[in-house]
């Protein structure tokens, strides 16, 4: 029987709906692997319910735990736990996510050297994928030694596979879904939508995601998304859903033909980092993605898929993306490639395992 290990994981909210792939991977976890979680505040506890969970300091929570390990979610806040970390003699892991590796860099350079300082002090540093992986070795500097690739899981079990099909004369259905950052793309994918209209007139979005009530950062995003619905005609055409839980984004899922995510490097230099989970999930029900190249978007889908993807902000591209997937005779292939691909990378079950492997290599 293996050694149970108690984890301690940190994140500043548990949890906003954005972050659903956390609360999979922490509680696909092994057995032996004993988890509990701290945190600033609660948001959306009842959806994301485990045990173990509280609102306090790093610190005072590490004292009581009896944690082996300490695992900060998001690299800022594990340069911020780090003294905590030490001070308690655990092991700590922290990974990054996506903004901290190109964002936080350019608004303050200080991170530079506060990374520096981390790497040096963590026992292990984990990301997405192998183009996360690369920029935080080369442009961040961390030692390749201490950087393992830890893909996010999801729940295959409530992604059941539903191969879509779709022929000529009935309604596409379009389902673009994901908050609106600049990165997301959103108004590309609307002019996308429009170009294909003289080909394909039936077609209906459904928009999952918004701006949220405070930020200012959206705000222009979202005001552009409504600007560009206006002037290609897409209103009546399109149903904003606005935030909503995600077995809701899974119900819509099974509603529409394909997933559209043209994910690009924002003109403030956000970036996904790695790959949106939405892409993940939406393939695994069986719908067909149209994409970019953007970071480790490409290594999420099966070949067929693949070929489909097109540039950063190719608007052109992007249409015919689109227009090459509805001229296909079948999409059979191309959807079998992409469960068959998850189900081998991307199963929580999987990375669950993977992830208890890391936490045991370092003690």
């Amino acid at each position: 029987m293996k050694q149970q290990i108690n984890l301690l994981h940190f994140n500043y909210s548990w949890l906003s709906l954005t972050e659903a792939w956390l609360y999979n991977l922490i509680r696909f976890l092994p057995p032996d692997i004993q988890s509990q979680i701290v945190c600033k505040k609660m948001d959306n506890s009842s959806s994301f319910d485990l045990p173990g969970i509280q609102i306090g300091s790093v610190g005072r929570a590490l004292k009581f735990s009896g944690a082996h390990i300490l695992h900060s979610h998001f690299a800022d806040f594990g340069w911020r736990n780090m003294n905590a970390a030490e001070q308690a003699g655990v092991k700590h892991v922290v990974s990054f996510y996506g903004h901290e590796v190109c964002l936080l860099p350019l608004l303050d350079p200080d991170w530079n050297a506060r990374f520096h300082d981390m790497f040096a002090r963590v026992d292990a540093v984990l990301c997405e994928g192998e183009h996360m992986a690369q920029c935080i070795i080369e442009d961040l500097g961390c030692p390749p030694e201490k950087l393992y690739i830890h893909r996010l899981g999801v729940d295959l079990e409530r992604l059941p596979y539903r191969p879509r099909t779709w022929t000529i004369g009935e309604p596409l259905r379009i389902l673009i879904a994901g908050s609106f950052r600049e990165k997301k793309g959103i108004p590309y994918a609307l002019e996308a939508v429009a170009k294909i209209r003289k080909e394909i007139p039936n077609v209906t979005i459904t928009i999952i995601g918004d701006a949220g009530p405070t930020s200012t950062r959206m705000a222009p995003v979202k005001n552009k998304i409504m600007s560009t619905m206006k002037d290609k005609q897409l209103i009546e055409h399109t149903t904003l859903l606005g935030f909503q839980p995600h077995h809701i984004l899974v119900q819509e899922a099974y509603r529409h033909h394909l997933f559209l995510s043209p994910s690009f490097t924002a003109d403030d230099g956000e970036t996904e980092g790695g790959a949106p989970v939405t892409i993940i999930e939406m393939a695994a029900t069986g719908m067909p993605v149209i994409s970019t190249t953007h970071c480790d978007i490409p290594g999420t889908l099966g070949l067929s898929n693949k070929e489909l993807l097109v540039g950063e902000r190719d608007v052109d591209g992007l249409a015919q993306a689109i227009i090459r997937l509805t001229q296909m005779p079948s999409w059979d292939q191309l959807l079998s490639e992409n469960r068959r691909h998850i189900e081998q990378n991307f199963s929580a079950s999987g990375q669950g395992c993977k992830l208890a492997a890391i936490y045991r290599s370092l003690l």
